[in-house]
């Protein structure tokens, strides 16, 4: 029995370490942000949720890892580093030995192309909303991997009055972006 909770407190050393130095304390090193809600607040602004996603994600990390780079810049410049932040998370699971593994060639790939695809003509550019598909997989890797490591942390279920006024005036907005697009073009 004893052996077993040496085991399992090694198991979480070596996977604090291979995350970060300040992963063992009260912070998550990953944005938590629940399913429902990240899916919810993506639609209502048009995709710019996974911009300010993409932030979180990165300041949390650059943060633990005591680096100088710049989370607006990894931001900026997300088509280039979504590939490294996807595998940032894919080997914290890996390393807390989580079972489902994620393909970051895949969702990175998948990611790219479908948010490129803004750019064709309406309605068809809608279909770039459904670059999230491709995000998801890596966000329940994160919230298991900082509920793995900061049992109990704020997990960002609930929507705050600003979360609510983006719903409320982004999925207006949506709404009208889809009447437009296939309603008043017939």
């Amino acid at each position: 029995m004893n052996d077993e909770n040496d085991q399992e407190s090694l198991d979480t050393h070596s996977a604090v370490t291979a995350v970060g130095p300040s992963a063992s304390n009260s912070k998550p090193i990953y944005f938590p942000v629940s399913l429902t809600k990240f899916v919810a607040m993506h639609f209502c602004t048009v995709g710019l949720y996974q911009v300010y996603w993409f932030y979180e994600n990165w300041k949390l990390i650059l943060e633990r890892e005591q680096s100088d780079a710049s989370p607006f810049w990894r931001t900026s410049f997300m088509f280039i580093y979504c590939y490294a932040l996807f595998e940032k998370v894919r080997s914290s699971a890996a390393s807390l030995k989580m079972g489902h593994s994620i393909s970051v060639q895949v969702l990175a790939t998948g990611w790219i192309l479908l948010s490129t695809l803004w750019i064709l003509p309406d309605p068809y550019g809608l279909v770039a909303l459904l670059s999230i598909l491709f995000l998801i997989p890596v966000q329940q890797a994160a919230n298991r991997v900082n509920e793995s490591l900061v049992p109990g942390h704020d997990r960002n279920e609930r929507f705050t009055a600003w979360n609510k006024v983006a719903v409320v005036v982004g999925g207006l907005l949506f709404i009208l972006v889809v009447i437009g697009s296939f309603v008043l073009r017939a």
